[in-house]
């Protein structure tokens, strides 16, 4: 993935203090202020975290380091804004160059050892921040106040990354040195000032957020926004470098050739666009994130070893005298060494003979997306994202086969998020994309992983299945809820105990969110389909315009939403209803939903408008192709008739479904709004808006 000869920058220059040779990009040049970052020791501190966890157990090359992924980004960024044909405004100064460089090097200095392992403690029990809240370092939590956040809920390592940026006396002093020698204006800055820079320009380009503030330039809020696509999208710098970093150490043959985004990338609207022809590009990126996530994070190693740490650190961290200050030293000071040497002195006896693979490992079972009923797919995906649930998931395997040493792992591959621009159409009618999306729903499964040396005989494992299929029996208050969906499975009870687990998790799952005022993102779409069918039924035959396209199903899901924000009721989940448009977070629950069974839809020829011509070009370019058209299936209106049969049965649901009475009552009050919606959305002059 070297640079071509050929491929000259129309960046403003830099002077080069030195290069690294690095094995994906090659020559990486570094200016005098990010050899002195580098150099600095809270950047050097990532030289021992690994990026890819636990990963080498299984794969032996994946020893690379979040020190030299922090570099590569840096350089990825380069590539992407070297790529663009068009800017908006002047061209870049030297100054904005390198400011973007500086954030990119810097954005992962807040990692904690091991990666993302170490925040899945925080994700798996969310509590413990509240407990330690308020004996965090005075100067961390009069940080996070200043920016408004909490301190006892921090935002995984982003939080991190900005304080320590903001607040590491020699990082600032580096960034201090630099603002000084490119301060130009007749005033130069003032000490204060700098800081204010630091805070509210660097540190917010490095962790992904706006720049807003009054004491800065607009045009750094313009850049903010490229930046933004430049970092997080569905092609960005840091995923264009750990795809090429990690399938490379991993062994895996992914290429990513970003020279040929060359001049397919234009900025509208302070916003990174995508010409048509650059959707080739994408759809390599994705397909390479796809395999690296089901070949490398899934691997049994890296997901089983991550629990047992998550798990051993909960263990052990609340014995701590300091249980605070520890947490903050681990954040901000620890490498994977350190951590690895803290683990091996806890009285745990499992913890050397994994980290050396000497131990018995074996997958115990799997309740995978094929075996499950639609109902139940839900319930693990809801779970899926909602993982402090997990561990009493967990918790319940363990109960029902009295296997202390189990764990459990939910495989699912987040669908692309479908939200970079593309000039004159967007990237949700892409073929492959959207194949791509499927497969990744389709990965949904349970696993099972632990110790498998009580399964080394056939008497053994007979013996685990009578135990577990006498325990599945011995739960009655699921039988009336899912039986009937589970007779397939009757020869593999493992199966079924997770499916009835899941179920439960997802009732808690319900009691929480109505404690919340919070309808679960599923169920209010599901909701939202069952009002467009009982409003077409209302309708002579006439008058029925049909299965709805996805743009009229996210108008009616917008006007109903604005009715429960009314009464103080939000959704809960992935999906945002803030834009005229459909976006692209709607769409992609549409997607999933429908392919998990609870929607379907059916394909209908439209005239509509060709998305890869650019908008200002003459012609409306009107052609045909088929459209889909959704509708509630069976089994997603079985879903909500079952869960309010169950009202009074099942103490979760009662409460829950009195946000669900909110959405009926809204649609009674819209029915003709909704009828005309369906309407319009009909009509071929209409389609694409």
């Amino acid at each position: 993935m070297t640079e071509e000869k050929s491929y000259l920058p129309r960046l403003p220059r830099l002077e080069w203090a030195r290069s690294i040779r690095d094995p994906i990009w090659g020559d990486i040049g570094i200016t005098e202020v990010e050899k002195r970052i580098i150099q600095t020791e809270a950047f050097t501190r990532l030289r021992g975290i690994k990026q890819l966890s636990f990963a080498y157990l299984a794969f032996p090359g994946a020893v690379h380091s979040r020190f030299e992924h922090s570099v590569g980004v840096m350089h990825a960024t380069d590539q992407l804004l070297k790529a663009v044909r068009e800017m908006p405004g002047p061209r870049l100064e030297a100054k904005q160059r390198q400011l973007l460089r500086l954030a990119a090097l810097l954005h992962d200095i807040g990692h904690p050892p091991f990666s993302h392992a170490m925040e899945n403690l925080f994700t798996y029990y969310p509590e413990i921040w509240g407990d330690v809240k308020e004996d965090l370092p005075v100067d961390f939590k009069k940080f996070m106040e200043s920016r408004g956040k909490n301190y006892g809920k921090p935002s995984q390592h982003e939080d991190f990354t900005d304080y320590i940026i903001c607040t590491d006396p020699e990082v600032k002093r580096v960034l201090k040195d630099w603002i000084e020698t490119t301060d130009k204006g007749p005033m130069k800055m003032e000490d204060d000032q700098k800081e204010a820079f630091i805070k509210n320009v660097i540190a917010k380009l490095a962790i992904g957020e706006e720049v807003t503030s009054r004491e800065v330039s607009d045009d750094y809020g313009r850049l903010s926004k490229i930046f933004k696509g430049v970092m997080s999208g569905d092609v960005d710098a840091d995923k264009l470098d750990y795809l090429a970093r990690d399938n490379y150490y991993c062994g895996l043959p992914y290429r990513l050739e970003v020279n040929s985004l060359r001049d397919r990338i234009v900025i509208k609207n302070w916003e990174l666009t995508l010409l048509p022809d650059a959707i080739k590009f994408v759809n390599t990126v994705i397909l390479a994130r796809y395999f690296l996530i089901t070949e490398v994070h899934q691997n049994m190693w890296d997901v089983f070893t991550t629990a047992k740490v998550v798990e051993l650190l909960n263990t052990i961290l609340p014995k701590e005298e300091n249980r605070a200050q520890k947490i903050f030293e681990i954040f901000t000071t620890w490498e994977d060494a350190r951590l690895i040497d803290y683990l091996k002195k806890s009285k745990d006896k499992e913890i050397k003979e994994i980290l050396t693979t000497e131990y018995p490992l074996k997958e115990i079972g799997r309740l995978d997306y094929w075996d499950t009923h639609p109902y139940i797919r839900e319930a693990i995906q809801v779970v899926s994202e909602h993982q402090h649930h997990i561990p009493e998931l967990q918790k319940g395997l363990r109960k029902a086969t009295k296997k202390e040493k189990l764990f459990i792992h939910i495989n699912r591959v987040k669908s692309p998020d479908f939200e970079m621009k593309v000039d004159g159409g967007n990237l949700l009618r892409n073929e492959i994309l959207r194949g791509i999306s499927e497969e990744s729903i389709k990965n949904l499964e349970i696993v099972i992983y632990g110790n498998g040396d009580f399964l080394e005989t056939e008497q053994n494992v007979r013996e685990f299945k009578a135990r577990i299929e006498k325990q599945v029996q011995t739960i009655p208050e699921q039988s009336e809820q899912i039986d009937e969906y589970l007779e397939h499975l009757d020869q593999e009870p493992i199966k079924k105990l997770l499916a009835y687990l899941a179920i439960r998790r997802y009732r808690s799952i319900c009691k929480e969110s109505a404690d919340e005022n919070e309808i679960l993102a599923p169920d209010f779409l599901l909701l939202v389909m069952e009002a467009i069918k009982k409003v077409r039924e209302k309708l002579d035959k006439a008058k029925d315009p049909g299965n709805p396209t996805r743009q009229s199903i996210y108008k009616i899901a917008r006007l109903i939403y604005n009715d429960l924000q009314k009464e103080d009721v939000h959704i809960r989940g992935h999906i945002h209803l803030d834009d005229s448009e459909i976006t692209p977070s709607f769409y992609r629950e549409i997607r999933k939903y429908e392919q998990m069974g609870l929607i379907s839809y059916a394909r209908k020829i439209e005239l509509l408008k060709r998305e890869d011509k650019p908008e200002d070009e003459k012609g409306s370019h009107l052609v045909f192709r088929f459209d889909r058209r959704f509708e509630l299936s069976n089994y997603g209106e079985k879903k909500l008739e079952k869960m309010r049969d169950l009202r009074s049965a099942i103490p979760e649901y009662s409460k829950y479904l009195e946000l669900w009475d909110l959405v009926t009552s809204s649609v009674e009050r819209h029915q003709l709004e909704i009828e005309e919606i369906l309407e319009n959305n009909n009509h071929p002059e209409n389609a694409g808006k």
